[in-house]
């Protein structure tokens, strides 16, 4: 069963976002369409927090000198945790894909 937490900011105001109630942080006993939790950080935090993971894997890649490199994953929001990799991508708040392509000077 779904149910809605309040996840604030930083510039202003919130956004509301729907997640698993099995979720940690998530209060139980909630009518439908109710905000049941507030989240514990802003929305940019919880994103800033996937950042370093993504440079991981985009630097391993990019090792193997690929002419074009595109990384996709789901990203998934809850109340306590912020924001975590969606195991599938059914399961996640919002779709990702980062796409990088480098110039390739053919003038030697």
């Amino acid at each position: 069963m779904a149910e809605l937490i309040r996840v604030p900011l930083e510039a202003d105001g919130s956004l509301i976002v729907e997640v698993d109630s099995r979720d940690g942080g998530v209060v139980k006993a909630a009518r439908p369409g109710q905000i049941v939790a507030d989240a514990t950080q802003t929305l940019e935090a919880a994103l800033a927090s996937l950042v370093p993971g993504a440079i991981a894997v985009v630097e391993k890649l990019r090792a193997a000198k690929p002419s074009e490199l595109s990384l996709s994953f789901g990203i998934k929001l809850t109340a306590e945790a912020g924001a975590v990799i969606a195991k599938t991508a059914g399961e996640c708040n919002f779709a990702v894909t980062l796409h990088w392509q480098e110039n390739r000077n053919t003038d030697a």
